[in-house]
């Protein structure tokens, strides 16, 4: 008996360390979070937590700044105000992006077990619900209140997200499009039904062709419908040797962030 005793405690240790080891290795993928600002959004029920980056171009600025939403996928999900920025934010902190343009980054964290949408994300298509989610009215309310506080400049606000925030990225675009100069969509999927309300919002599209999580078909149908209710601004990039997980390769895309700093609404 004391045998199995000691043999559980043992594997408990184990786990526990192992545990602590993936934790640790996580946070060193992570950028370094004392360079973003901490926040809490509160609403009823609903708490999301989000963290707010200022450019070093933005330092010589006094004016109203652009902004730039960043929606996450379903892995970064939790309340430690940390994960969200494990993925693609690391290419808003590179000197030349930074250093370049003046902007804001929000990037909000999604609760677990909940959606920026609530859809089946291995379907081949869906419908926009009436309502939308407490977690993606809370990001708009974020950006309404900066907006109103003077912070953000109304006519240079961006949206984009990867996987979950990719559906998130469409749906935003669906129910507010006056609120978006530009979006990059990466790995999601839309309602089709909604694209004459995007027809003037430049889109920059990605998927990869052998995506077994979420169907390129999803990204390659919202192209479709954006062109044929007469986007000329949308843009569509696939990538036919590529998984899920191509948003290194798409935020790596030669002259992206000069084609999203230059839209206004």
């Amino acid at each position: 008996m004391k045998q199995i005793l000691l043999l559980v405690l043992a594997l408990m240790f184990g786990n526990l360390l192992k545990a602590q080891e993936n934790n640790e290795h996580l946070k060193e993928q992570l950028p370094d979070t004392s360079l973003f600002e901490a926040h809490c959004h509160i609403e009823g029920n609903d708490t999301l937590l989000y963290r707010l980056y200022r450019s070093m171009k933005a330092d010589t600025k006094t004016e109203a700044l652009p902004l730039v939403i960043f929606l996450h996928g379903a892995g970064e999900r939790g309340n430690d105000n940390c994960m969200q920025l494990k993925h693609c934010v690391k290419f808003f902190l590179d000197d030349t992006v930074t250093g370049r343009y003046p902007f804001l980054l929000m990037v909000p964290q999604c609760p677990t077990d909940r959606r920026w949408v609530n859809t089946d994300w291995s379907l081949p298509g869906h419908r926009m619900e009436r309502e939308p989610t407490a977690e993606l009215r809370g990001v708009m309310a974020m950006l309404d209140s900066l907006v109103d506080g003077g912070a953000v400049d109304a006519t240079r606000v961006y949206i984009c997200g990867i996987s979950m925030g990719g559906f998130g990225t469409w749906d935003a675009l669906q129910r507010w499009p006056e609120k978006f100069a530009a979006a990059i969509p990466i790995c999601g999927g839309g309602d089709p039904a909604y694209a004459d309300a995007m027809k003037d919002i430049p889109v920059y599209i990605f998927h990869g062709l052998r995506d077994g999580i979420v169907m390129p078909s999803r990204s390659i149908q919202m192209y479709d419908a954006l062109r044929e209710a007469g986007n000329e601004e949308a843009v569509l990039v696939t990538y036919p040797e590529l998984e899920h997980g191509c948003w290194d390769e798409a935020f790596s895309t030669q002259g992206l962030f000069g084609w999203l700093f230059g839209k206004r609404k």
